[in-house]
């Protein structure tokens, strides 16, 4: 119901990132997706104990409803922190951080719209780098390794940056803007 910017946040998880952002940022419009229901209802609650009104859930296939549902140059940023790595070599086809997810992804974001990537998976990373690196209508911004002793867990974005940040992982971060081709 308003012209505000729209920030997607894709696997939205337990939703720390989504609502500390939405509740510091209320010009902007939220959007959470999260596959799994058990942490849909977690989220739905908190965003209703909170009255925030800017942001909007789904309980969808992020993919699915990005490529069938989300109008060309709709949205200002999309976060992708922490997706399932899926680590075993049959399994890497379920990755969602693909090119041809990439192809569906691009021409919903708006000019100088963002993409931002965390994970703590580096061979997942390596991927989401050459994926994003091979596209001309995108700029990486930064790329960057998060270790322990620079971070502190309280501050992270995720419920799984701070997990793994209290285990003494590093998290790897990059962060790209679309340009015109």
């Amino acid at each position: 119901g308003n012209a505000n910017p729209v920030t997607c946040e894709i696997g939205s998880g337990k939703g720390r990132f989504l609502i500390s952002s939405a509740a510091a940022n209320s010009e902007i419009n939220y959007l959470g997706i999260e596959r799994a229901a058990k942490y849909h209802r977690l989220i739905r609650q908190r965003v209703e104990r909170l009255g925030l009104t800017n942001v909007r859930l789904l309980n969808t296939d992020a993919a699915h409803f990005v490529q069938t549902y989300v109008p060309p140059l709709s949205v200002h940023s999309y976060y992708i922190l922490f997706p399932d790595p899926w680590p075993k070599k049959r399994h890497r086809k379920r990755r969602l951080v693909t090119e041809a997810f990439l192809d569906h992804l691009l021409p919903t974001l708006a000019p100088g719209g963002s993409i931002h990537y965390k994970t703590d998976y580096l061979d997942y990373f390596e991927q989401m780098l050459s994926v994003s690196r091979a596209r001309t209508d995108l700029l990486e911004l930064q790329c960057r390794t998060i270790t322990p002793d620079q971070a502190d867990p309280e501050a992270a974005d995720t419920n799984f940056e701070r997990k793994y940040l209290i285990q003494g992982r590093q998290i790897y971060a990059a962060d790209y803007q679309k340009i015109s081709a």
